[in-house]
């Protein structure tokens, strides 16, 4: 996914991934693209028209590094 769209281009994206889902054989690649449709459905309900989402990051890291 890229961090920044708005709330248009998340519905484009989620109508590939449902058309991908419905044409797919494959059970784990249909899964797959009907979760990245909810999920870009879900980001474009929470965006302001024209306005970009920018995807949260994290702000600890859970694992430090062992040397």
């Amino acid at each position: 996914m890229t961090n920044a769209l708005t709330s248009e281009e998340c519905l484009d994206r989620a109508r590939m991934h449902e058309q991908l889902a419905a044409t797919t054989a494959d059970a784990s690649a249909r899964m797959m693209h009907q979760a990245m449709a909810a999920e870009f459905r879900r980001r474009a309900e929470m965006a302001v028209d024209g306005v970009r989402q920018v995807a949260s990051r994290p702000i600890i890291e859970l694992m430090p590094n062992v040397a």
